[in-house]
């Protein structure tokens, strides 16, 4: 798979759009082990980025490597083939992408520098600027949540867009305490729950642990750690994006 391309999961599938090959689509049968060739995309598209909202996947990126040239073009579920429009962004776009998440049926998404929201029923893009005020990444949504794993400060962030306030999880220092130094991390949101991957290069070991987020009085976020385990070793640690397949 290229490390450029951009990928969503939808049941027991992984579709992969764009990266080194551009316009090159693919659906992942998780199920089957099978690989099917989509409909090529309208533009060729480098460094994109992904997600779906009411079985419609939603693929930005740079058009024919051009940073100057953004578009996003949308993939049909359920008729497996791409819509006419394309659909241009009038703002700049910074080369390195941190991903995009869905909450509330709307897109955030950040690139270095700033976060954008983009409401598919409007077709407009708005800005957020509490939403702004952190250099989120590699982040996932549970209950329209955005959970990431701030490294620098080894700490769970959540940003609900409805209050547009960030906060830190509680309850997770003895969790937290395990990925000190860790060299990668990402999230992902998992049967309603958060779940965390990091690793070490000292051990190349990658631990992961499912967390169950509960909103207490007060409106205070804490987790509580359900299962925790290594699970793999002697891994590379230039991971794109974790997902979570239904099989």
């Amino acid at each position: 798979m290229p490390y450029r391309g951009s990928f969503v999961a939808v049941g027991p599938r992984i579709y992969m759009f764009g990266g080194d090959q551009k316009n090159i689509a693919l659906s992942i049968d998780c199920i089957s082990h099978t690989v099917q060739t989509l409909p090529s995309m309208h533009v060729p598209m480098s460094n994109s980025s992904a997600n779906i909202i009411n079985g419609r996947i939603y693929v930005i990126g740079y058009c024919d490597n051009n940073r100057g040239k953004n578009v996003m073009v949308v993939f049909n579920t359920a008729t497996q083939m791409w819509e006419h429009e394309i659909i241009k962004i009038d703002f700049g776009l910074a080369y390195t992408w941190l991903r995009c998440v869905v909450m509330a049926d709307k897109i955030y998404m950040r690139d270095y520098y700033n976060s954008f929201v983009y409401d598919p029923k409007k077709s407009i893009w708005e800005t957020d600027e509490m939403l702004n005020s952190k250099k989120w990444m590699n982040g996932c949504v549970v209950d329209d949540v955005l959970y990431y794993h701030y490294r620098h400060e080894n700490e769970i962030r959540a940003y609900d867009p409805k209050q547009r306030c960030w906060s830190v999880v509680k309850g997770l220092e003895e969790l937290l305490s395990e990925t000190t130094n860790s060299l990668v991390s990402r999230t992902v949101s998992y049967c309603g729950k958060l779940v965390l991957f990091f690793g070490k290069r000292s051990s190349w070991k990658v631990r992961c642990a499912e967390i169950l987020m509960e909103r207490r009085q007060g409106g205070e976020l804490w987790g509580k750690v359900e299962w925790y385990d290594h699970v793999l070793t002697g891994v590379n640690f230039y991971w794109s994006k974790a997902l979570a397949v239904v099989v």
